[in-house]
């Protein structure tokens, strides 16, 4: 028996491999019964057993039982917009797609695991990976295999993204036609309808969902179709908020809007939702605490917006800055670049990061008593002595500074970021499914295979030479070599201001809540008095990093204040 959820982008391949007759099952768009994305991926399982999920691309997950072995299968796909959580103790195993599920079961005490709360709250994404905020409930991450029987329990990785072979071609262009080649297939695939509704995309002002947009805005052209891209735009001047960098995206998504006479612009000024009222209807959504709190307002009201005009899939770029739109690092480059770009000082010291062996470096932060973790954050100092979070950060491998340029990307590699899954499960909230073709596995793949040099230009020293090349023809000038840096939620100071009787319940109900033995609610009051009274770079950076996430955190914990908390964890299988 085989379950799951599943959409196979390279159905025509797997058909053939398994010699099974393309037409009969519907090609890629199958209809008829025992013929859908699930069937195939049992005939791929019963003709390759466990190492099918080498070949199967796509968004999915499935579960397996062979009931004459009394063996469990579970699988996650490469790296798509997916999740599957499971619980196990040695007598029970049960799995879900949703958390809620598991957590409505009582299958044990539900103990919230302070390390990785403590985590999310000071942005260490060693969070990541198996963990989550529940402690007996496990996630399986992307690229993972699960093996369960009477006496096994085997969790297996089948892709290693850092493992890619280096791709060596003769001439730079080479691996710009390679690009858009796997680029091209990777979002035509997700074209493919979901139902009734049609497709549109979200529409940022930087490259990747400008990429998206206007690569699917040109295959829709062709056959007449229109496309719906939503922007979101600020309700204020951003201008004092964002330094150097854009607040408003609106002008660039204009300009790539412009280029094609199928794409219906759409302006989400996200006034249906608070910051606040936003940050509490996605916590059931999760069941979970998350990094960007302060976007959460504009992510709703896009979501239900391109739902309501008939959607049922959302187009995004999300995973693209470290794979389609890396910039390239500077050590890749000559040393004469290297040392005109950061100046000797600087790259002297870089330069002794990356060659220092991890054990001297450890040794040397060994030295340093200082804090390190908790200034500037949300977290109550309290939890992080008692934790010793300080000196778990300044032993952690993942704390080592990159020593090449594939580790300054891998934050990106499976388990390290569930960035996909929470996009996803935001989505179905609002009747979409979230594709994402810059987290398609063989775009990745290629990516990563591209030598770092090919990243910036040599001659105009330009980073992200790889899709910004690519893009020449699809995407206006103006944004394809647009070099400054957009920020989402710009607005929010403004936003914040203009709810502030929600944020000082949201700040209450904290102080006397659970929730306040895990954020400083000092701080988070510090941070409120400067967003209320300084219209600075700093007032929107604590709005992000402090105020919505520490309020994000607090409301988390106190929405699990009547779990049973007495230490109990369940064993391992």
């Amino acid at each position: 028996m085989c379950v799951g959820s599943a959409r196979v982008d390279n159905r025509a391949e797997l058909l053939g491999l398994l010699g099974l007759d393309y037409g009969a099952w519907g090609g890629e768009n199958p209809t008829g019964p025992g013929h859908g994305d699930i069937a195939l991926i049992h005939a791929a399982y019963r003709r390759w057993g466990a190492d099918c999920v080498r070949r199967i691309f796509g968004d999915w997950s499935f579960a397996l039982w062979h009931p004459d072995q009394r063996r469990l299968f579970l699988a996650r796909d490469h790296f798509g917009n997916t999740s599957l959580y499971y619980y196990c103790d040695g007598r029970t195993m049960a799995f879900s797609s949703d958390r809620r599920v598991l957590l409505d079961l009582n299958l044990a005490p539900i103990e919230l695991d302070d390390l990785y709360v403590a985590q999310v709250l000071v942005s260490w994404p060693a969070y990541h990976g198996e963990g989550t905020a529940h402690r007996p409930i496990r996630r399986l991450p992307p690229a993972h295999t699960l093996t369960v029987t009477a006496g096994q329990f085997e969790v297996r990785q089948y892709w290693f993204l850092e493992q890619t072979p280096t791709l060596r071609l003769r001439d730079r262009r080479e691996y710009v036609e390679g690009f858009r080649e796997v680029f091209d297939e990777a979002v035509r695939v997700r074209l493919r309808r979901a139902g009734a509704g049609s497709v549109g995309s979200t529409l940022s002002g930087g490259l990747d969902s400008s990429s998206v947009t206007a690569t699917a805005a040109g295959m829709l052209q062709d056959s007449g179709e229109q496309l719906a891209a939503f922007t979101s735009v600020p309700i204020a001047d951003t201008t004092p908020y964002v330094g150097t960098n854009f607040g408003d995206e609106l002008p660039f998504a204009r300009a790539t809007a412009r280029r094609f006479n199928n794409v219906d612009l759409h302006q989400i000024r996200a006034t249906d939702f608070t910051p606040i009222e936003a940050i509490r209807q996605t916590l059931p959504i999760h069941e979970e605490l998350g990094h960007a709190a302060g976007n959460m307002f504009w992510m709703l009201s896009l979501n239900r917006a391109a739902s309501a005009m008939g959607c049922s899939v959302l187009l995004t770029g999300q995973l693209g800055n470290a794979g389609i739109s890396w910039t390239g690092s500077t050590f890749s480059q000559p040393l004469r670049y290297q040392l005109r770009t950061l100046g000797v000082r600087s790259w002297t010291r870089q330069r002794l990061k990356r060659t220092l062996p991890p054990s001297s470096i450890l040794a040397l932060r060994g030295l340093r008593r200082t804090p390190t973790s908790v200034e500037h954050t949300a977290l109550n100092p309290d939890l992080a002595d008692r934790l010793d979070l300080d000196e778990l950060r300044r032993a952690a491998p993942d704390q080592i500074p990159p020593r090449t340029s594939l580790d300054e990307r891998s934050w990106l590699q499976p388990g390290r970021s569930f960035i996909g899954a929470l996009h996803a499960q935001s989505g179905r909230a609002a009747g979409l499914e979230i594709r994402d073709p810059s987290g398609d596995a063989r775009v990745l793949a290629y990516t990563w295979s591209v030598p770092d040099e090919v990243f910036i230009d040599p001659v105009t020293g330009m980073d992200r030479w790889l899709i910004r090349d690519a893009m020449v023809g699809r995407l206006p000038e103006e944004v394809r070599l647009n070099r400054r840096r957009g920020r989402q939620a710009g607005d929010l100071v403004v936003r914040l201001r203009d709810c502030a009787d929600e944020v000082e319940t949201a700040l209450a109900e904290i102080e006397d809540g659970p929730g306040a033995d895990y954020v400083d609610c000092a701080r988070l009051r510090s941070a409120w008095d400067v967003i209320q009274t300084e219209d600075t770079a700093r007032a929107f950076h604590w709005s992000v990093t402090i105020l919505t996430r520490g309020i994000m955190g607090g409301l988390f914990v106190n929405s699990h204040q009547n779990w049973d908390t007495d230490g109990r964890t369940s064993p391992a299988c």
